[in-house]
């Protein structure tokens, strides 16, 4: 599909949206799988200036309940397959006055009101008190300031949250990308469409004119042969896509391939191996729903250092301690951002009004990352506020053990989380995932981490798991699932009577 090809068809949805009742402001839940069409779609509620709320595709049960009845949405565009389980919740959510089939389905048939977005005909009834029918010309484009999406957090700590999202936000996000991106580029997309990952890769490739190949999602087996069937450059690496692919055997063709640039988060510990094992150069940022990319490295490097980069012109950002003040360069604190452009950073939370004032107490927004700022200015990520661990006085940032362990050839990923200790505060609790027919002992694990350690951080209790560590729909862990997996401590290094050297 070329760029005039797609502005031609996204005018033809919008029109067909406005026409089957959706206006400007309307709340419109977007709940299909990801692919083109769910693009044009996107693109098709922002021309109109419609607020599109993307729903993750694998919810189901209570956490769909919960958002549906949070957002009390008007329009619901949604395919066969995503209705199922909407039709599986049925008097626990209110009702959608207007519901398009956005998935080409000829066989998607639930009511006479069902509106095909895809059919050749036009919705000839005017809506109801009006006696002509309304022209996408007739509409102004919106403003930056206005909301676009709505996007639900990762509920990593709790029920997820509805961050407003402005045009602005999603023009600055894709813009921190595309001015390193040419026309020649090729983009391929595998993130999760219902995050912000769209205007970021989806975003800065139109800007930058790069044409984009989508996944509907991430395959390891499928990644290289797409790249060098469509002739990939770039692509955005999330969660644990880099070590998926880092953890194949190293193969004689692991350069023979025309991908050059990786956005990559978090940066793996041994990236420059990987940019010299498959020939790319990364480049990294600090960013979440609630912003638009205030950190970045500000290019692609084959020896990329772990950091998150410098404020973008315009930020301001600092690491402060529990009381909001400034702490020393070297110093963890917690990160906070503001922006002199405006509407760049979220206006709040959805019906949360609470949840806005303490993120954005003393005027600064409040990311709830510990952070460290080197002395040439960069930012290192050490820890969420809320995932770092107590233990017998010492603060641990469970990000740098978890690095260490992931160290170990054996490891396919790993997580640490504190379980309560029987003297107070916390113990160190690792969950182990190896690699496809590793075999690791406790002890051999904790060998490998005693001299990479200081002796505080050493976890006292190891448990491999079988399963893949659970993630968010944008690849972060989900510790509170594993909180409640693992509430007391498992695999204890006193049962093999492990002795800590100090």
């Amino acid at each position: 599909m070329t760029f005039g090809q797609a502005n031609t068809e996204v005018e033809r949805l919008a029109q067909r949206l406005l026409r089957g009742g959706v206006k400007p402001e309307m709340r419109c839940i977007l709940w299909m799988e990801n692919g083109l069409d769910y693009a044009l779609i996107w693109l098709a509620l922002s021309r109109i200036g419609a607020v599109s709320v993307p729903l993750n595709q694998a919810y189901r049960g209570p956490i769909l309940t919960h958002q549906i009845n949070d957002i009390r949405a008007e329009a619901l565009i949604t395919d066969s397959a995503h209705w199922v389980r909407i039709d599986e919740l049925k008097n626990q959510i209110p009702d959608f006055p207007l519901i398009f089939d956005g998935g080409r389905d000829a066989s998607f048939q639930i009511s006479a009101g069902l509106i095909d977005l895809w059919r050749s005909d036009e919705v000839n009834s005017p809506e109801e008190g009006h006696t002509s029918l309304p022209d996408l010309t007739e509409l102004p484009f919106p403003k930056a300031s206005d909301c676009m999406s709505i996007f639900y957090t990762s509920g990593t700590t709790g029920p997820s949250k509805g961050v407003l999202y402005t045009h602005m936000q999603a023009w600055r996000t894709a813009e921190s990308v595309a001015p390193y991106l040419t026309e020649d580029d090729v983009f391929y997309m595998t993130s999760p469409m219902c995050h912000v990952a769209m205007p970021h890769c989806m975003g800065a490739a139109l800007i930058a004119g790069a044409s984009v190949v989508v996944r509907k999602r991430f395959s390891s087996s499928a990644f290289w042969p797409d790249v060098r069937a469509y002739g990939v450059t770039a692509t955005m690496m999330l969660g644990s896509v880099a070590t998926f692919l880092n953890a194949a055997s190293p193969q004689a063709d692991d350069r023979e391939h025309t991908l050059r640039k990786v956005l990559m988060v978090p940066v793996l510990k041994n990236a420059s191996e990987f940019c010299e094992r498959f020939g790319v150069a990364v480049m990294s940022w600090f960013n979440m729903t609630e912003l638009s990319v205030p950190l970045h490295t500000r290019g692609f490097s084959a020896h990329p250092d772990g950091s998150c980069g410098l404020p973008l012109p315009g930020v301001s950002a600092r690491v402060v301690d529990e009381y909001d003040r400034e702490v020393a360069r070297g110093k963890p604190g917690e990160l906070v951002v503001r922006d002199v452009q405006p509407w760049t950073i979220s206006p709040g939370y959805l019906n949360q009004p609470e949840a806005t004032v303490s993120a954005w107490r003393n005027l600064w927004f409040h990311t709830g990352d510990i952070c460290v700022q080197d002395a040439a200015g960069s930012f290192f990520f050490v820890d969420r506020l809320k995932d770092s661990i107590r233990r017998r006085g010492e603060n641990i940032s469970s990000h740098e053990v978890e690095s260490q362990i992931q160290l170990h050839s054996s490891v396919m990923e790993a997580a640490v989380i504190g379980v309560a200790a029987h003297e107070g505060e916390q113990e160190v609790q690792a969950i182990v995932v190896l690699r496809p027919g590793a075999f690791l002992t406790i002890q051999e694990l904790l060998d490998f981490l005693h001299p990479r350690l200081p002796s505080f951080c050493l976890p006292r209790y190891i448990a491999f798991s079988a399963d893949l560590l659970p993630r968010t729909d944008t690849g972060k862990i989900r510790k509170n699932v594993l909180r409640t997996q693992f509430p007391k401590g498992q695999g204890d290094r006193e049962d093999i009577n492990y002795i800590v050297r100090k």
